[in-house]
């Protein structure tokens, strides 16, 4: 991989700065709410639950890893703010682990953002939009199920 910091302003349009997000799902549950992703402990699942402005267990920290000029795509880490020690990976969920460079590709789609590996072929997703579900890796996906919104913390959530 060929890393840099550089990047044009044409892909800066679509990628996502670092920082502190809630994290949501663009599709609603049955019960019209918002489904954030939650932290629930090392080695644990990455959950979405009702979204919680005060629930530091669904703030996320964005770090840049580097730019990746074959793809592309700047490579970010996703960590918990209550645990800086700790990122997300995967396996059969997304799952929080000690850190180990586990680093993720976030872009813009359309209204909200793709979270995808480094290779653009494994995407974030839920199966169902219902409270508790896992985050889970799907290959070769583009539903709405894939798609996150990035909501800054400390900002007014829009309606």
């Amino acid at each position: 991989m060929i890393f840099t910091q550089d990047r044009s302003n044409e892909e800066s349009m679509f990628q996502l700065d670092a920082g502190v997000y809630i994290i949501y799902n663009r599709v609603l549950s049955p019960t019209g709410q918002r489904l954030a992703m939650t932290f629930n402990g090392t080695g644990e699942p990455i959950t979405v639950a009702p979204l919680d402005t005060s629930s530091a267990n669904q703030h996320w920290v964005i770090e840049n890893y580097g730019y990746d000029r074959r793809r592309a795509t700047t490579l970010q880490h996703v960590r918990p703010q209550t645990d800086q020690e700790l990122e997300a990976g995967w396996g059969e969920s997304i799952v929080v682990l000690p850190v180990g460079n586990y680093v993720w590709g976030i872009t813009k789609d359309g209204s909200a953002y793709a979270i995808k590996d480094g290779d653009k072929q494994i995407s974030w997703s839920i199966h169902s939009a219902i409270q508790g579900s896992n985050v889970v890796p799907v290959q070769d996906a583009t539903g709405e199920k894939q798609r996150w919104i990035f909501h800054k913390v400390d900002t007014v959530l829009p309606s």
